[in-house]
């Protein structure tokens, strides 16, 4: 702090409204702290008692925390109307705001008022409050509240007040959805509902008259069909028994090239060897409609001996976006390469798109296990052969009437499996020995 620019005191700064002086000050002030008291002293012999309205000590480096000054008021507005919350503050700049509804912070609302969207009789009662912030703290306000009148009579509120329909391809139909509330303390009528401007905009899915409760919701379904290239606006006008009547809805899209394509991936497949009588692992193939128009795929196809695909079952007709997924196998009946190739004929660019298929039929290796076993000592009239595929247990005799030699040769086996054999004798008379030692064979 300084006087007639000499320093007196470091790191405070003084503030002074002085009033009624009209000379210059030529004496110098003593200032000096004790005990926490400031002491302004004048020299003896001035002329004049200078008027000194208030003196304020700050740290020249002090922070102030926000301060609220003026707290936000309870608001009374008729539904379908705004309302308005504000707060004044002080403390160090700069200062942020984040105001609340029933506690909750409202997204955007980070300024020193808050303007509620149209209000319908639900918000009646909400409290809404604002917390205030600098460097150097955060204070919250007091609470105000929302008193929400109905209207006398019917009201009516929209969702929005315009719809755009974004970019839309030509030909394409595009449906948005306008909600009408009853703001008010009688029925609602809906009499009429045009839609007005570029004739790509219609209303549809209504029964008019329509009539809505107070407080209650009705939809109405705008519609966008662009049938050139280029920019569209329009309006909706709704015709009710509220007050204010009809409202105005702006309508606005733009029409797109239509374009219809299709992605097909892999663009071949190969099966690899497969044997002969047996199916190949599966393998996918995936059609996606990359275009921005549907695309009607109207016949699947599949050529080629041994090969098979499911999964598109047409007609179909794929959204933008939306993927078709084929899944393919090779069957070969004979040995030797074999291809084909799978037909996707549609209304997209480059129809038909094509999947080459490839694959090889492998005959397959024929085993056989040849069993020997030695007579036996007593008079039989033949012998029973069992086999299993569990060692020691679980034998089924394989041969149809009794062996009257001693060899067989097992020519129903399958590769990667071991078999167990057993033999028996029997007589004359029917009576069969017990099991002869087990012997194995393991079929590659």
């Amino acid at each position: 702090m300084s006087i007639n620019r000499t320093q007196v005191l470091t790191n405070f700064d003084i503030y002074a409204a002085a009033g009624g002086m009209n000379i210059p000050v030529v004496k110098t002030f003593n200032v000096t702290v004790t005990n926490g008291t400031l002491s302004v002293n004048f020299l003896p012999g001035s002329t004049q008692s200078p008027k000194v309205n208030g003196i304020e000590v700050l740290p020249a480096s002090a922070l102030s925390p926000p301060m609220i000054t003026i707290q936000p008021g309870n608001q009374t507005v008729v539904a379908g109307q705004s309302s308005t919350f504000a707060v004044t503050a002080g403390g160090t700049a700069p200062m942020s705001y984040q105001w609340q509804k029933n506690g909750a912070s409202i997204a955007g609302a980070t300024s020193a008022s808050y303007t509620t969207p149209a209000t319908t009789t639900t918000d009646n009662g909400s409290t809404f409050r604002v917390v205030v912030s600098n460097a150097a703290g955060t204070i919250t306000s007091t609470t105000a509240t929302l008193t929400v009148a109905a209207l006398a009579g019917p009201g009516i509120q929209v969702s929005s007040n315009s719809i755009n329909f974004g970019n839309d391809p030509v030909g394409t139909n595009t449906s948005q959805t306008l909600v009408v509330t009853n703001t008010g303390t009688a029925a609602l009528s809906v009499t009429q509902v045009t839609a007005s401007g570029s004739t790509a905009f219609t209303v549809g899915g209504l029964s008019l008259p329509m009539s809505v409760s107070p407080g209650q919701k009705a939809t109405i379904t705008a519609n966008f069909l662009p049938a050139s290239i280029g920019a569209a606006s329009g309006s909706l006008s709704i015709a009710s028994s509220a007050s204010a009547t009809p409202t105005s809805i702006a309508l606005s899209g733009s029409g797109l090239a239509a374009t219809y394509t299709l992605n097909v991936s892999p663009t071949s497949l190969n099966f690899g060897n497969v044997t002969t009588g047996t199916s190949s692992t599966s393998q996918n193939v995936a059609v996606t409609n990359t275009g921005n128009s549907k695309v009607g795929i109207s016949q699947i196809s599949v050529s080629g001996t041994g090969y098979s695909a499911t999964g598109g079952s047409a007609p179909v007709t794929l959204s933008p976006s939306q993927t078709l997924t084929l899944t393919t196998q090779f069957h070969p009946t004979a040995a030797g390469s074999a291809n084909g190739t799978i037909s996707i004929a549609s209304n997209a660019t480059g129809s038909p798109a094509a999947v080459s298929l490839s694959g090889t039929g492998v005959a397959a290796v024929q085993h056989s296990v040849a069993l020997t076993w030695g007579s036996s000592p007593s008079t039989v009239s033949g012998y029973n052969l069992y086999r299993s595929t569990v060692n020691g247990s679980s034998y089924i005799k394989i041969n149809s009437s009794l062996l009257t030699g001693l060899t067989y040769n097992d020519a129903n086996v399958q590769s990667g499996t071991t078999y167990y054999y057993v033999t028996t004798a029997v007589d004359a008379a029917g009576n069969e020995s017990s099991y002869s030692n087990q012997v194995s064979a393991a079929i590659p």
